[in-house]
């Protein structure tokens, strides 16, 4: 679908650009969201005629963003939240609760400007971006924790109070890592003993149709065995006659 950004759409273009991209995202995001509009021909007129006005606009816009991002007076949002002694919360922070938590502070913003991509759901100390224009970005240091006292030593610290391992997205203390890696080794000897076994009894079943078939072979050969011992018992009757 081609469409005309209104304004600056990061990897995408810059506004007055003509650009292509699939029908879902633009009629579910871009359209909506008053970033752009369809390139039909009528429209493709009407921005030429009101280029020079949106361009100014937009320089109007992101000269109030970067004095708003210059007059922030703080630069760390601080989050408590209730969490298990490995860090784990209970619940999660949204892109919501942070815009909530910011506006309290005195910068009203919505959650969409909340450059955020995952729900948070361990005690954490990290950036965070808030867009005040498209491209206007202000940092800001997000600090969750279980108490005021932890959130300062946070703050000091500059990390979070649990040890962080990123590994598929694992995040546990350094007891929680010791304790999983302690259990994953013993399912691993567990599984390894199953298999043993499993395999021994596999050997076992393959070894039965051979004992069988000796068996089937013993009772086949049986009546030639009596056959002989009946000619050997006659012989011995004639000798006795003779």
């Amino acid at each position: 679908m081609n469409i005309i950004l209104l304004e600056r759409v990061e990897k995408l273009g810059q506004i007055g650009d003509l650009v292509t991209v699939k029908s879902g995202y633009a009629r579910n995001f871009l359209l909506p969201q008053g970033k752009a509009v369809f390139a039909s021909k009528e429209n493709i007129k009407i921005f030429e005629d009101k280029k020079t006005q949106l361009e100014g606009e937009n320089i109007t816009r992101k000269k109030e963003a970067q004095d708003l991002a210059e007059s922030i007076n703080f630069k760390e949002i601080v989050i408590i939240r209730a969490a298990s002694e490995s860090g784990q919360l209970y619940g999660s922070v949204t892109s919501k609760d942070i815009a909530q938590e910011i506006s309290s502070s005195g910068m009203s913003i919505n959650k969409s400007q909340v450059v955020l991509n995952k729900t948070l759901k361990t005690l954490s100390f990290e950036d965070i971006s808030i867009k005040l224009h498209p491209e206007v970005f202000v940092k800001l240091k997000l600090n969750i924790a279980r108490s005021t006292e932890e959130a300062k030593e946070q703050t000091k610290t500059g990390k979070a109070i649990i040890t962080t391992e990123i590994s598929g997205g694992d995040i546990r203390s350094e007891r929680a890592q010791k304790d999983a890696k302690r259990f994953d080794k013993k399912n691993i000897n567990h599984k390894a003993d199953k298999m043993t076994e499993e395999k021994a009894k596999s050997t076992d079943a393959s070894k039965n149709p051979k004992m069988e078939k000796a068996k089937t072979t013993d009772a086949s050969k049986n009546p030639k065995m009596e056959k002989q011992n009946t000619d050997d018992k006659s012989s011995e009757i004639e000798d006795k006659e003779d």
